[in-house]
């Protein structure tokens, strides 16, 4: 752990979540192992051969799930196991994130720096793209029903509205007060409806100017329209389903008490519309994913999809 972090080896654990990963795995472990004293791996579902190469790596505690649990549970589990050991903080990590030297030693002097804060995230590069794209939303200074997005240009931005879960640190004794992560979404919009429970317990999700995680958003492309990169996700239509089905669930709960975060949502869900139609393959798979899980949200289905 770094040195300036002093005796927080005692405090903050890592949880990475694997289901199906490829063999860059091996080096985002390793990178993340170079960072924190304790790695946890909630394993959804590893190839054996990449699970000894990975189970080898020092400092690293293996999870097996029972099958595909989903990631809300697999966090879940994870974050579980490191308070039960006494540690306060937990970083959550996705697969396919590594995090860039001296990420969680950034956001740890960040969350003594803001205390207000239950989760604090890095900035975000994507892969194949320029480091600074990656904007948070927050609330309209002038217009509180609305939104604005704001770059992290170097320094903390003490309350953003949401943020990715992967290279995001969580206050443990929050996250158990709150009812941690919610496992029937299984994946998507788990990280938004945490922030907004976060926000409306009075609390904070800030942003650490310092912190840099390098992380792939779905499987982005190029595509210039009219001057503008659009930069569809491709994402499969099984992850439209969950977006489309999750997010009915949580405006349910949030929209009215957070009325600019839906506001952006709702703006995002018709974009992200307008990208698939104009850019992506299997439009019309992906449309009719979209179509059943909002159909499945009103009807309050959650868990795998059927």
């Amino acid at each position: 752990m770094p040195e300036a972090m002093g005796d927080s080896n005692t405090l903050l654990c890592a949880v990475v979540v694997l289901y199906q990963p490829d063999a860059d795995v091996v080096e985002n472990l390793r990178a993340l192992t170079r960072e924190c004293d304790r790695v946890v791996v909630a394993d959804n579902g590893c190839p054996v051969d990449l699970r000894d190469r990975l189970e080898a790596l020092p400092r690293v505690t293996w999870l097996p799930m029972a099958g595909n649990v989903g990631v809300a549970t697999a966090l879940n589990c994870g974050l579980e196991w490191a308070r039960a050991q006494g540690f306060a903080w937990g970083l959550a990590f996705d697969q396919d994130s590594r995090p860039k030297l001296g990420m969680v030693r950034a956001l740890w002097l960040s969350a003594q720096a803001m205390p207000q804060a239950a989760v604090i995230c890095p900035q975000v590069q994507e892969e194949g793209s320029e480091p600074a794209n990656y904007r948070w939303v927050t609330k309209h200074s002038a217009l509180p029903f609305l939104f604005k997005r704001v770059a992290c240009t170097g320094r903390n931005l003490p309350a953003v509205t949401m943020a990715v879960t992967s290279g995001s640190l969580f206050d443990l004794a929050a996250w158990d007060k709150l009812g941690r992560f919610e496992d029937g979404f299984f994946i998507d919009y788990i990280d938004t409806d945490y922030c907004l429970r976060v926000i409306r317990a009075g609390r904070s999700v800030a942003v650490s100017g310092g912190a840099v995680l390098r992380h792939r958003l779905g499987a982005r492309q190029d595509r210039v329209l009219m001057g503008r990169n659009f930069r569809p996700m491709n994402h499969a239509p099984f992850r439209h389903y969950y977006m489309a089905r999750n997010r009915v669930s949580v405006w349910r709960r949030h929209a009215f008490a957070v009325p600019h975060w839906a506001v952006f949502d709702f703006c995002f869900a018709w974009y992200n519309l307008a990208r698939v139609l104009m850019f992506e393959a299997q439009r019309w798979a992906k449309v009719k994913a979209i179509l059943r899980g909002t159909l499945h949200g009103f009807l309050g289905k959650n868990g795998p999809m059927p």
